[in-house]
């Protein structure tokens, strides 16, 4: 498996992001979590923005992650909390994970099942979480809608996605992305990232991730999980469980057939 995705020069960075769809998802997760009462597995963690928060809110939670960066900082952040002891942190590749522990809920948000996008990889993860999932627990999966049938078209310059001031160092960020090739045929997108830090003398510095994501359609990714045996029993578009048709988002809440 290439080690892709892994955020090693602006993993520091990633916490500043607060659109939407990394926020409205919360909630969303801890209400399964409530539901389900039990031991959680956050696939692909990174610093820790949703399984800290369901640690705060007294749950269980394994997080999985392959980056060393994200995890160190994930670690930085448990030093001095109070629910440290409801997290532990693994380094390990979704891909091929053995954790010797079934969970009630096993969850893989924003984009984190779409950085494996070679079919070997995909089919081996989802067989290792029906190996890890209890007999009663949910699996859910979060990838994204494509917003048509891509194709070169997708393809853009360089343009700012969001910026943001640091009141602690007095510094501006800025973040911009652009994609420059797509592979329709194995359907993988290369997503490139530039973070520029700018502090109060106007120097900046500018620090890039390139990326590689591979994209579903509705049909394809619900063949992919009912052949790894799940059942989905709810899928939505949208955090607020508005209907999937409409959404900009594929939302699966899965089990174990």
């Amino acid at each position: 498996m290439e080690l892709g995705n892994i955020y090693e020069n602006t993993a520091w960075l990633y916490d500043y992001d607060n659109r939407d769809n990394l926020t409205d998802d919360i909630d969303f997760y801890k209400e399964y979590a409530s539901k389900l009462r039990g031991k959680v597995l956050e696939l692909g963690c990174g610093t820790g923005r949703v399984a800290l928060r369901l640690a705060e809110a007294g749950f269980k939670i394994t997080g999985l992650d392959l980056s060393d960066t994200m995890l160190e900082i994930f670690s930085e952040k448990l030093k001095n909390s109070t629910y440290k002891d409801n997290i532990t942190l693994v380094k390990g590749n979704m891909a091929k994970f053995d954790l010797r522990n079934k969970f009630e809920l096993i969850i893989a948000p924003f984009r984190a099942f779409q950085a494996l996008t070679e079919d070997g990889d995909i089919v081996n993860c989802l067989n290792c979480i029906r190996e890890h999932l209890s007999d009663k627990g949910f699996f859910i999966l979060n990838v994204f809608r494509p917003y048509k049938e891509l194709d070169e078209t997708w393809c853009y310059d360089e343009v700012v996605q969001w910026e943001v001031n640091d009141d602690s160092r007095g510094h501006k960020i800025v973040k911009k992305h652009w994609g420059d090739k797509i592979d329709t045929s194995n359907q993988i997108i290369y997503p490139h990232y530039a973070f520029e830090i700018i502090d109060t003398n106007g120097n900046m510095k500018r620090l890039e991730e390139h990326l590689k994501l591979k994209y579903y359609y509705y049909n394809q990714i619900v063949k992919y999980l009912k052949d790894a045996g799940f059942a989905i029993v709810e899928e939505y578009g949208w955090y607020d469980k508005s209907n999937i048709e409409n959404g900009r988002e594929l939302i699966f809440v899965c089990r174990n057939v």
